[in-house]
């Protein structure tokens, strides 16, 4: 997982925490304190079809912006739809009040419908909300100047209500996208430091890679071309020259264990066989069953007695793995010197032979799963 994704998912879940603590507020505020006010109220509204109306609008809106909130989030066109009809719906509820009662005990939309402001429009532009919520303001302004009672005392009550009502609605959305933003710079700290250890981890695994692959190289390979380039070993032994084959083919193991294959096993048996087979040996390479994942060490440790045989081989050879349930295990018959069983590896359950009749070498490996 890359660096952007780590931070795409914290960010998201982040703010769906965020979603989810509004959409609760938003519900007990309209299902719970605004369904005791329109009881209280019942008596006085007028018509009271209305208020009831209004009300089950309004739930409606609710329940259908909290659920694409939730699940898919709002596009441009709905969140602002579903404002412009909460501020509708204010406006029928705010008429059906008694006159000079647009601010007072009974009325329940004008708070309601900023709340819906906020839910509605939380992942719009800020100035979309504060639109909203002047235009909600302007509506109680009109309802008051309309009724004959917007004087000094009224103005001063609408005053104090807009601030502890538009105010803490618009404090909120503020404080979200505060949050918001922190958990995606948190998120996207820590996805580059998650994504600075892996590049570290990775690279030292290459470099350790490389040692090993070095050191290899100077334990096994170094003295036998030193050998050859002073002329402590003649080329045209034939002991020198199976030695040069093993250590070829190991070679080339060595530097195919790190390639990215479905079947790393099977690509590795398959890279010692090509050596063979440029030699002119005749290979044939039987697989049965589904080969699990294995580390380099026990591939190596499986491939190197086909790896022997084949490198010594005279004519021919044949690489048979067999993958249960419980092992993994690799044998091959060739037509390979006995001297062969002596460079032979022991680290795994090993079986070996050598038939002076047929004049063949047979070996298997076995790891157990």
């Amino acid at each position: 997982m890359t660096a952007t994704m780590v931070e795409s998912v914290v960010a998201a879940r982040f703010a769906k925490a965020v979603n989810i603590g509004l959409v609760t507020i938003v519900g007990v505020w309209h299902l719970g304190l605004d369904t005791l006010l329109v009881i209280r109220g019942w008596p006085v509204y007028e018509p009271q079809a209305a208020a009831a109306g209004a009300w089950l609008t309004l739930a409606v809106i609710q329940t259908w912006g909290s659920i694409l909130l939730l699940r898919t989030g709002l596009n441009t066109r709905t969140a602002r739809g579903l404002a412009g009809a909460s501020l509708v719906t204010g406006i029928v509820a705010t008429a059906a009040y008694p006159p000079g009662e647009t601010i007072s005990d009974v009325s329940w939309a004008s708070n309601t419908v900023g709340w819906f402001g906020v839910l509605l429009l939380m992942q719009r532009p800020l100035y979309e909300l504060v639109t909203l919520l002047a235009a909600n303001t302007a509506v109680t302004v009109c309802f008051l100047a309309a009724d004959g009672t917007l004087d000094h005392v009224t103005i001063s009550r609408l005053l104090a209500t807009a601030y502890t009502t538009a105010g803490i609605q618009f404090t909120f959305a503020c404080l979200a996208r505060q949050l918001n933003e922190g958990a995606r710079d948190a998120s996207e700290v820590a996805a580059r430091r998650a994504e600075h250890l892996a590049q570290a981890t990775a690279d030292e695994t290459v470099h350790d890679e490389r040692g090993r692959r070095y050191e290899y190289l100077r334990k096994q390979v170094e003295p036998l071309l030193r050998g050859m380039a002073e002329r402590h070993l003649d080329p045209e032994d034939v002991i020198v020259r199976r030695r040069a084959a093993v250590e070829a083919a190991r070679l080339r193991r060595l530097f195919m264990e790190t390639d990215a294959t479905p079947h790393p096993l099977l690509h590795d048996l398959r890279a010692c066989a090509s050596f063979a087979e440029q030699r002119g040996i005749s290979v044939t390479l039987l697989s049965y069953g589904e080969v699990p994942e294995l580390s380099a060490s026990v591939r190596r440790d499986l491939t190197e007695g086909p790896l022997l045989a084949m490198a010594t081989a005279a004519t021919r050879a044949r690489v048979t793995v067999v993958a249960t349930a419980e092992e993994v295990v690799v044998s091959v018959v060739a037509d390979a010197p006995p001297e062969t069983l002596a460079a032979a590896q022991d680290s795994l359950t090993t079986s070996a032979l050598f038939d002076e009749e047929e004049d063949q070498l047979w070996w298997e490996a076995r790891w157990p799963l």
